[in-house]
């Protein structure tokens, strides 16, 4: 597994409806590869494993890797703080190296662990989807729903310093 899986799979347990079959599927990788760690014969069954199961497998990869380990308390605090229109993410991409960012519809803010980085001021009226994250650019789209027409008006900041490339709904000034 590597760091992005699992930092996205803790995302997916926190703020996702797909962590079982994510974590799941990870493992099985890691076991179709010859990666053997005890606990992972859990995720060998018929059909998707249920909430217990997908929580003990997700503990006995971190526990594999107990440096990547997010705490979602201190997440959840500090997305409250920063990003205040959150009742959790409503979308998140991860860089190969674990470090992330979340929106809460209206703005971007990069985390490493529970600690923000950075974040951006309001770009979108209504939402805000990640499409990539690739040579040091997040790439996504905002929009505004009370348009007649909902065009994705795309933005691109630079994932290490904030700065807004390309692109916002939201006219500052």
């Amino acid at each position: 597994m590597t760091t992005r899986e699992i930092i996205d799979v803790q995302l997916e347990s926190f703020f996702g409806d797909k962590f079982p079959q994510k974590i799941q599927r990870l493992v099985d990788q890691e076991l179709n590869q010859g990666q053997w760690v005890e606990g992972y014969d859990i995720a060998v069954c018929r059909g998707v494993i249920e909430g217990d199961d997908a929580r003990k497998l997700l503990a006995i990869v971190l526990a594999q890797n107990p440096q990547l380990r997010i705490d979602e308390i201190e997440l959840n605090r500090v997305m409250q703080a920063e990003l205040t229109q959150c009742l959790g993410a409503s979308d998140w991409i991860v860089d190969d190296s674990g470090a992330f960012a979340l929106t809460d519809s209206l703005r971007v803010a990069r985390f490493d662990g529970a600690s923000v980085i950075w974040r951006s001021s309001r770009i979108s009226y209504d939402g805000i989807e990640f499409d990539s994250l690739a040579d040091g650019k997040l790439r996504g789209r905002a929009w505004m729903l009370s348009s007649n027409t909902t065009p994705d008006s795309p933005f691109t900041f630079d994932f290490d310093t904030g700065e807004l490339l390309e692109g916002s709904v939201v006219q500052h000034g």
